[in-house]
């Protein structure tokens, strides 16, 4: 059996002019783990209005927890780069009593709110396991205008003290850039995605710059996810943070050039563009 990835968080529902799309870090990261050969589960919480069949999901072990709402985003990027974000529903809670457990014991577990819904007290339920956080819901507030404004990520020192990779975007700490010190200081690998101009690894005090790989973006939703997860795996497999760095701009690359998770690449089209 291949080895398996899991991924904790919201599967939500994005909006686009066409109508809802799946989106949230847990399904994007969840898909590019199939796509890649592992061996997919996701621990998630959605409305009666999700559709648990999409085939984008086919081959994912998905365990489903009730909620009276899907997560609903709107995203919309200014010229920058920057998002400005809508919550328009909110799913459940998700807690340690969530997580099944012939999980426990799984290769790699990447918590990956968007909602503040991952309970950070779930990070304590993996003793065997590669563990990677991406924190950007443990940093989003909104009121009841629904727009989701930025917060200090207040539980960071103790998800962090049982963390093995912390991946986190330019974009989470542009309100708290001062905060970015203490967690290099609380991980033992922090990589720093900045879209375009590539990422930043900070490890043992060593810092290592990595560019992007060069593709024309038509859509970055989802290319953080996607990165984080591409890295974990290979990391996993490799142990060397620079092969992952390179792995990890190397799948992102391809769902910059699409829209939705359709464009996450199979492990074939990646070996293809791979240097």
């Amino acid at each position: 059996m291949p080895p398996a990835f899991l991924a904790i968080g919201h599967f939500c529902q994005d909006v686009t002019p066409n109508g809802y799309i799946i989106g949230g870090s847990a399904a994007y990261s969840a898909i590019t783990a199939r796509n890649l050969g592992w061996q997919a589960c996701a621990i998630t919480s959605v409305g009666k209005d999700f559709n648990q069949q999409n085939p984008v999901l086919d081959q994912i072990n998905v365990t489903y927890h009730c909620s009276l709402e899907t997560t609903i985003f709107d995203n919309q990027y200014d010229q920058d780069g920057h998002r400005c974000q809508r919550i328009l529903g909110v799913g459940g809670k998700l807690q340690s009593s969530h997580i099944p457990i012939q999980l426990k014991n799984i290769n790699i577990v990447y918590l990956c709110p968007i909602a503040d819904e991952v309970d950070p007290e779930l990070v304590r339920c993996f003793n065997h396991s590669l563990i990677g956080v991406t924190p950007q819901g443990w940093m989003r507030r909104w009121d009841g205008s629904r727009q989701v404004r930025p917060k200090r990520w207040d539980t960071a020192e103790m998800i962090l003290s049982h963390t093995d990779i912390l991946v986190l975007s330019g974009e989470d700490i542009r309100a708290y850039p001062e905060d970015l010190d203490k967690y290099i200081q609380l991980t033992r690998i922090l990589v720093l995605t900045k879209g375009k101009n590539g990422a930043t690894l900070y490890e043992n005090g060593q810092i290592i710059e990595s560019s992007a790989y060069p593709v024309k973006e038509v859509e970055p939703t989802g290319a953080g996810d996607v990165f984080a997860a591409a890295f974990l795996i290979n990391y996993y497999d490799t142990g060397s943070p620079v092969s992952a760095l390179n792995f990890a701009h190397c799948v992102a690359s391809f769902v910059v050039e699409g829209k939705g998770p359709t464009a996450i690449p199979t492990l074939e089209q990646v070996s293809t563009r791979l240097y």
